[in-house]
């Protein structure tokens, strides 16, 4: 029966100046540890009240913060038309800027939705990641990893064979397919991902309840009884998982026995004012969580 659990945390980084007159997309880790904010002056109308377009008709301003050894880098991106969602290193000092969406027009025509920039605003090159995007990681070795959601697995915006199918798809750095998954066993809408070193890629497969692991040529499969999580950090035997449905904040330390993961505490962060800690963005890399509690950034690695 899992127990109670409760862990301090202190925050790394207030926002506040930089969130006036913006509002915070997205964050993560990049794979030198250091950490990525997303800002945008207003988020784009859903198309339908449903579907976020990927170019826009009207032209927004972005800010991407790079936080590192208590030094802050920051690129200001004027008058974009592409809705960006995701933020990550590429290369030795450049800016991978990804939409969640891309529309097939036709064979010539499709939208490149993966952009790199350096710092000072300079735009470098752009390629397609798919459709459907709802996880991305780049790595040491500058290849890229996305997890897609079930537009992504299954066709939408002019789709009829969408590159995310398998759930879970590889990259190098110029967005050229490395693993399609194709021929992996856990396949399906990429809930989570988490990309450690030594290329480990782990992924969670919300309709399986499963846990997959890529270890170089070796593929493994874990059951789980922590079901619909989004945000998880790994090592070795342990996992610590967050779990964000509407206002509901879940987050569940789990162990390894054999092939399964399971819930062995119910955890609750705790912030320095008593209060619990109740994200509006989470990330993860290997065995680190990275937390937006309203202006206030927040960091766990497991012990």
């Amino acid at each position: 029966m899992p127990t109670n659990k409760t862990i301090p945390l202190t925050p790394i980084a207030n926002l506040q100046e930089d969130l006036k007159g913006f509002i915070p997309l997205s964050i993560s880790i990049g794979p030198k540890q250091d950490l990525f904010v997303l800002l945008s002056e207003q988020q784009p109308p859903l198309i339908e009240g449903r579907f976020p377009p990927t170019v826009t008709e009207e032209h927004y301003s972005y800010k991407v913060l790079r936080l590192k050894d208590g030094e802050k880098k920051v690129l200001n991106l004027q008058n974009e038309q592409w809705n960006y969602h995701y933020v990550q290193p590429i290369d030795d000092d450049y800016v991978l800027l990804v939409c969640a969406n891309s529309r097939y027009h036709n064979a010539e025509n499709i939208d490149q939705n993966a952009r790199v920039y350096d710092w000072n605003g300079q735009f470098i090159r752009s390629f397609c990641l798919g459709d459907g995007i709802d996880h991305i990681y780049t790595t040491e070795e500058h290849h890229i990893w996305t997890g897609y959601f079930d537009e992504g697995v299954y066709g939408n915006r002019g789709w009829e064979n969408p590159i995310g199918s398998s759930g879970m798809v590889g990259w190098d750095r110029e967005g050229h397919i490395l693993d399609n998954g194709d021929d992996r066993k856990l396949i399906g809408e990429c809930l989570a991902l988490n990309v450690a070193p030594d290329n480990e890629v782990w992924y969670f497969v919300g309709e399986r309840a499963q846990i997959g692991l890529l270890d170089g040529g070796r593929e493994c499969q874990f059951a789980t009884d922590a079901l619909g999580f989004q945000t998880f950090a790994v090592q070795g035997d342990k996992m610590m998982v967050h779990r964000h449905y509407f206002d509901n904040h879940h987050c569940f330390e789990l162990e390894r026995n054999e092939n399964e993961f399971s819930i062995v505490h119910e955890v609750n962060f705790i912030k320095p004012d008593g209060n619990v800690l109740l994200p509006q963005l989470t990330s993860n890399r290997a065995d680190m969580l990275l937390f937006l509690d309203d202006s206030e950034l927040y960091f766990y690695k497991i012990p």
